[in-house]
């Protein structure tokens, strides 16, 4: 089994709901045994609605390409399209094992912030 942290964010009118799903979603392929509380934030690096972010923390018997590729069906599963300004679900591998992923991630405020109820 792998330990893996997720970040997740969604800026569509009912984030909240999209986070509770998306988690529900997850469970078939990754045991989630923690969340931080939902924090929101203003949208970096694009003009849009602010995000509601959340991580998670868990354990995957699967292997790190599978599992990013299980998220990213996921993601489109809950409407996610690419090159727009509405961001239905992101689901991001922040940490695999000992493996930390999207280094430039890690020094977000709410990503520092979320990570302490972890």
């Amino acid at each position: 089994m792998h330990n893996v942290i997720l970040a997740l964010g969604s800026n569509v009118a009912d984030s909240q709901h999209q986070l509770e799903k998306a988690l529900r979603l997850c469970e078939p392929f990754v045991s989630i045994r923690q969340t931080t509380p939902v924090v929101v934030t203003a949208a970096i690096g694009i003009t849009a609605p602010p995000f509601a972010n959340q991580m998670a923390r868990g354990i995957t018997p699967l292997p790190l390409q599978e599992l990013n590729e299980k998220l990213k069906d996921l993601e489109q599963q809950l409407g996610r399209k690419h090159g727009g300004n509405i961001i239905a679900i992101d689901i991001d591998i922040m940490q695999y094992d000992e493996q930390r992923l999207h280094p430039d991630d890690w020094d977000r405020q709410y990503i520092k912030t979320l990570i302490t109820h972890l």
